[in-house]
């Protein structure tokens, strides 16, 4: 008999009554600084609902001024490939 036979290796499986998995939380909150560099708003995602504390309009304009800067880059990078592209296949006929 080898050594995972035997009486005491079959032991009763018991099934747990209830089990509890905790996944931490991420501390989700987006900062605003204006161009001196101090806060001037927060949005904080993480309890029941979302909170903001701060000026809410200087955080606006930080806020869109951002968005406006990446969707302008995002607009000239593809132009540039679009004009690139069409570019080359001129010289490909």
């Amino acid at each position: 008999m080898s050594e995972y036979e035997g009486p005491e290796c079959h032991q009763k499986y018991t099934v747990p009554a209830s089990m509890t998995i905790e996944v931490p939380k991420h501390n989700s909150v987006l900062k605003f600084f204006n161009q001196d560099g101090d806060e001037v708003g927060m949005l904080d995602f993480n309890g029941p609902g979302l909170a903001f504390e701060g000026v809410a309009e200087m955080s606006a304009i930080v806020f869109m001024d951002w968005v406006s800067k990446k969707f302008m880059a995002r607009l000239k990078e593809e132009y540039d490939r679009g004009f690139k592209d069409g570019k080359s296949s001129q010289n490909t006929e």
